[in-house]
């Protein structure tokens, strides 16, 4: 792998591209497998540049998407690249997956990542969390150096696209994330002057929002649950609760009203056989639960017990369509900005684009002849790409003669 800098780009080498999958293209339990947490996101950055082709790499994982942007060689398939990347790291084959994925490529790579900052691709419409964690991917790949002059420049502007969409329009109007959205779920299925028992497991952003969102709309008892305590507890603190290590959870089961649950555990932590001990120890305590987390928390059929009701994120999908009018209308002024600012950036990136770099070796010239004639001759007869190989090889090698003849390919700090 190799960085991008401005003395090694070379024109029609490389692209910008991108390929991932999301909620509007997948199911969730598509989506389980392929999920990179915050844990693992640093490696999977550095593995992902290490890859033969990839020159830059960053990698967006959330709850609702996981998408590769990279600087590539422009023969290799975006996809097939993703699809190496999980082969390598994770033992994973994905390729029945290629209909699910989506592709970009050049300033359509940049315009659909400036729209997922705006909130306009987002499940949830204008939802603030997602440039947090846009921000958060680009600041892991910067750490572990595998983010270039290409990649700065895409995810700068795509900060600023997000940053004014929610400024000068509606989009930004009032707070809109997962997290609200699953508890404004919970709500609509309580009566209006129910105050529950609500127990939150995990300490993750989005129980930090959900436990905000739901101290503003009940005066219900909160627990807080974790598989270390101490997390719990700043958490209980702030809102006046109780804490508690996941091996309380059975128990805490028969206390609360509501469960909201979102971890980074890639095995269920509230299994089947506790969900059943539960049910079978207390058949008529009714029980909902909000599981937030990708992979799932919860290991129990959704339709399974007339006493239990499971929401998962297909579920908060559904519920936030129904939500989004005054968001829906804003959307042409967020497109307007996304297209200003994707204005700026294509006229960057054509620039660099066609910056010529000195060619210093022969193989540099035959790379870039064998790259550039396997777009050109596609399906012509076999005695034509014959004759125009063997013209275009000696026309190579006679401007690959005149550079040396007139000392062309100093280096470039010198020029």
């Amino acid at each position: 792998m190799s960085t991008l800098s401005s003395d090694n780009l070379r024109a029609a080498g490389w692209h910008l591209v991108m390929c991932g999958i999301n909620h509007k293209t997948s199911q969730l339990e598509q989506r389980e497998r392929l999920q990179i947490g915050r844990e693992s996101i640093a490696a999977a950055h550095a593995g992902l540049a290490s890859l033969p082709g990839v020159q830059e790499a960053l990698i967006v994982s959330t709850c609702n998407r996981i998408e590769f942007y990279m600087v590539a060689d422009r023969m290799d398939d975006p996809f097939d690249i993703a699809a190496a990347f999980y082969r390598k790291s994770r033992d994973l084959d994905i390729t029945a997956l290629r209909e699910n994925f989506y592709v970009a490529k050049g300033k359509h790579a940049a315009a659909h990542l400036f729209r997922v900052a705006a909130g306009i691709d987002s499940m949830v419409l204008g939802e603030n969390q997602i440039l947090g964690q846009i921000k958060d991917a680009y600041s892991s790949a910067c750490a572990v150096k595998v983010a270039g002059k290409i990649m700065h420049r895409l995810f700068h502007q795509a900060f600023r696209v997000g940053k004014q969409v929610r400024t000068e329009t509606d989009m930004g109007k009032g707070s809109c994330s997962v997290s609200t959205a699953a508890v404004g779920l919970l709500k609509s299925h309580l009566d209006a002057e129910a105050r529950p028992a609500v127990l939150f497991v995990g300490t993750s952003k989005m129980i930090a929002l959900a436990a905000s969102s739901w101290s503003r709309l009940h005066h219900s008892r909160l627990m807080f649950a974790n598989r270390t305590q101490a997390a719990s507890e700043v958490l209980a603190a702030k809102y006046g609760a109780s804490h508690y290590s996941l091996d309380d959870l059975p128990s805490l089961l028969a206390e609360a009203d509501i469960v909201i649950s979102c971890t980074a555990s890639p095995e269920p932590i509230i299994t089947r056989d506790m969900l059943q001990a539960h049910l079978d120890a207390c058949p008529s305590h009714k029980l909902m639960i909000m599981d937030m987390a990708v992979p799932r928390d919860v290991e129990f059929d959704k339709n399974g017990h007339p006493d239990l009701t499971i929401f998962d994120l297909d579920d908060i999908q559904r519920y936030v369509k129904e939500q989004q009018s005054i968001r829906a209308a804003a959307v042409p002024d967020a497109e307007r900005l996304v297209d200003e600012r994707l204005s700026e950036f294509a006229f960057w990136y054509d620039h660099v684009r066609n910056e010529m770099t000195p060619l210093r070796t022969m193989e540099d010239f035959e790379r870039v002849r064998r790259e550039d004639l396997a777009l050109l001759l596609g399906d012509l007869p076999e005695d034509v790409r014959s004759k125009v190989d063997e013209q275009t090889s000696r026309l190579v090698q006679k401007l690959a003669q005149i550079k040396v003849n007139t000392g062309a390919g100093s280096s470039p700090d010198t020029e």
